[in-house]
């Protein structure tokens, strides 16, 4: 790695420590800089704008992702149990890239900075993955045929807040269960016999 790369490579992982542990809005360029050891004005020869850096951040880990996942479930055959791989590698990543999953959660859903382009990038990349292979089986007749942006996201949300908020994910076992319990939540359901939905 050049000297030139390691400077981008350091400014964007301290970039990613301090966004995702303090939040975007209150990380200055100075403290970037301070933290990769590199001079202020070497961050915006990189990176124009404090909002390059977070933007960079989230596409480039939203795709990595991506990636990693859609490599993991290629050879998975159906709907289901595809989604079912999905939901397995994806807390399984978030659990190893902690940084990522808090800067996700932060940054990218509950905050002002998400802009309507940056969701619409986040919709397109992994919960556009997640539709397609529920619209697949919904068409197939393996899913039952529900809104598939909702439940592309549903899966998405409530995968990364469990991997966000676990306080026990430091071991396979612990990982295994909660794993098991949020597969049994999503395609089981809550409740010990179906439910007729009530109107309140």
């Amino acid at each position: 790695m050049s000297g030139t790369d390691s400077k981008r490579e350091r400014i964007l992982a301290a970039a990613l420590d301090i966004f995702s542990t303090q939040g975007f809005a209150n990380a200055t360029v100075q403290e970037i800089a301070g933290r990769a050891k590199v001079g202020k004005g070497t961050v915006y020869t990189y990176f124009p704008a404090k909002e390059d850096i977070l933007t960079y951040l989230l596409d480039e880990g939203l795709a990595h992702m991506g990636q990693h996942i859609g490599n993991r479930i290629r050879t998975v055959k159906g709907s289901a149990t595809k989604l079912q791989a999905i939901l397995r590698e994806q807390l399984r990543y978030f659990h190893e890239h902690q940084s990522l999953c808090r800067l996700l959660a932060r940054e990218a859903w509950g905050h002002d900075y998400a802009s309507d382009s940056l969701a619409q990038r986040i919709r397109s990349s992994y919960i556009g993955m997640l539709q397609e292979v529920i619209e697949k089986g919904i068409k197939e007749g393996e899913l039952r045929a529900l809104d598939s942006e909702t439940v592309a996201t549903a899966l998405y949300g409530m995968t990364s807040i469990v991997a966000l908020y676990a306080k026990d994910l430091s071991c396979e076992k612990a990982l295994e269960r909660i794993e098991m319990t949020l597969q049994e939540l999503f395609f089981g359901g809550i409740t010990l016999s179906p439910a007729t939905m009530q109107e309140a």
